[in-house]
């Protein structure tokens, strides 16, 4: 995970992530077939097959299955972007970045 972006599935809500990510030197972009991909990012960069989202699609998952806030239709849903955009950078930071072993070292569980 190299960043996110908190907000609506629209072209606006991608361009602010694209904007963010040309500090990275991007060459390649994963992603399903949301035409707002094709849009915004070149078609020589934008590779729009599922098989390489697989590995997204889990941390999505995870994120859904670990958080109550990011399940859908149901009473624990935030509506606070910045409790959303918090947790996403704790996840970020804990799971992908120093790994679970890290995060449980915090607290002595192994």
């Amino acid at each position: 995970m190299i960043d996110w972006e908190v907000g609506d599935r629209s072209t606006d809500t991608l361009w602010q992530l694209l904007e963010r990510l040309e500090q990275f030197n991007v060459r390649v972009y994963f992603s399903d077939r949301w035409e707002g991909y094709s849009e915004l990012i070149p078609s020589n960069r934008l590779v729009q097959i599922k098989a390489q989202t697989h590995s997204i699609e889990r941390n999505n998952g995870q994120m859904r299955q670990w958080f109550a806030r990011f399940r859908r239709r149901t009473c624990v849903v935030s509506k606070s972007i910045e409790m959303v955009d918090l947790t996403v950078a704790l996840f970020a930071y804990f799971h992908s970045f120093l790994g679970k072993r890290n995060l449980f070292s915090l607290f002595h569980l192994s």
